[in-house]
C-alpha cells in the first residue's frame, strides 16, 4: 500500500498536479508540499503504533479486525479498494493529459511535413486571351 501512495504521489501529484496548482497557489505550493509531508509522516507513525500492538503482518484492514471488528473491517477493505481506484483514476488524469498534448503536437508536426508547398504561378506559364 506505501509503494502504491508512492507511485500515486510520484505519477501524478509531482509531475502533474504540480504545474495545475501553482497557477491558483503560487509560491506556497512549497508550503503545501511540506504539510502534505508533515501528514504522511504522522500516518507513518499511526501504522508503527498499529503494527506494534498486532503482531500479526497487514494492512488497515487487519489493524481494523483486530481492534474494531469484522464490520468495520470489512468498511474499511472497501475504502482500500475506493482509495485504490481513486489513486488509479487521478494517476490516469494527469497522464492522459501528456499523452493527449504529445498526439496533439505530433498530429500537428505531420500536417505541416505532409502538406505540399504552393508554387507561385511563373509569368511565362499564364495563359493568354486572344
Amino acid at each position: 500500500m506505501t509503494v502504491f501512495g508512492i507511485g500515486v504521489i510520484i505519477g501524478t501529484g509531482l509531475f502533474v498536479l504540480t504545474g495545475e496548482a501553482a497557477g491558483y497557489a503560487g509560491p506556497a505550493i512549497a508550503l503545501s508540499y511540506v504539510v502534505a509531508g508533515v501528514a504522511c509522516a504522522l500516518a507513518a507513525l499511526c501504522y508503527a503504533e498499529f503494527a506494534s500492538s498486532v503482531p500479526v503482518a497487514g494492512s488497515a484492514y487487519t489493524f481494523s479486525y483486530a481492534s474494531l471488528g469484522e464490520f468495520v473491517a470489512w468498511l474499511i477493505g472497501w475504502d482500500l479498494i475506493l482509495e485504490f481506484t481513486l489513486g488509479a483514476a487521478t494517476v490516469a488524469k494527469g497522464w492522459s493529459g501528456y499523452l493527449v498534448r504529445s498526439w496533439r503536437s505530433w498530429a500537428s508536426l505531420s500536417r505541416r511535413r505532409s502538406t505540399p508547398h504552393k508554387r507561385a504561378a511563373s509569368p511565362t506559364t499564364t495563359s493568354r486571351c486572344s
